[in-house]
C-alpha cells in the first residue's frame, strides 16, 4: 500500500483582497460548524475538517476551506457541494437509557 505524504502547501491569507470575507464559523440548519468539526461533501470520498468559509463579495461565490483526515491535504470545496456534518454515532445503552450490570 502506498502511503501519501502530507501536503507541503500553505493556505494563503485572503487578507490581501477587500472583496474577500473570511468567516471562522458556519450556520447550517440547527447546527453551528466551528473549526475542527469533520464534515462531508456530496460526490466526494472522504471526511474534511472545518477551517473556515470563505465569501467573494465581487463575484458572489462561496466556498469551503478544510482539510483532508486521512491525507492533511488543504481542500476547498462549493457550498453547494456541502452535505453534512458527521456527528458521533451513540451506543444503543446510551440510545435507550438503560445502566450496565
Amino acid at each position: 500500500m502506498i502511503k501519501k505524504n502530507a501536503s507541503k502547501r500553505e493556505i494563503k491569507p485572503y487578507y490581501y483582497n477587500d472583496n474577500i470575507s473570511v468567516f471562522y464559523e458556519m450556520k447550517y440548519g440547527n447546527e453551528e460548524i466551528k473549526p475542527g468539526d469533520l464534515i462531508k461533501f456530496k460526490n466526494i470520498r472522504g471526511t474534511f475538517k472545518f477551517i473556515q468559509l470563505v465569501h467573494h463579495r465581487g463575484k458572489d461565490v462561496s466556498w469551503i476551506d478544510c482539510m483532508d483526515k486521512t491525507s492533511g491535504e488543504y481542500r476547498s470545496f462549493y457550498v453547494d457541494k456541502f452535505k453534512g456534518m458527521i456527528r458521533a454515532k451513540k451506543s444503543i445503552r446510551k440510545k435507550m437509557n438503560v445502566k450496565g450490570t
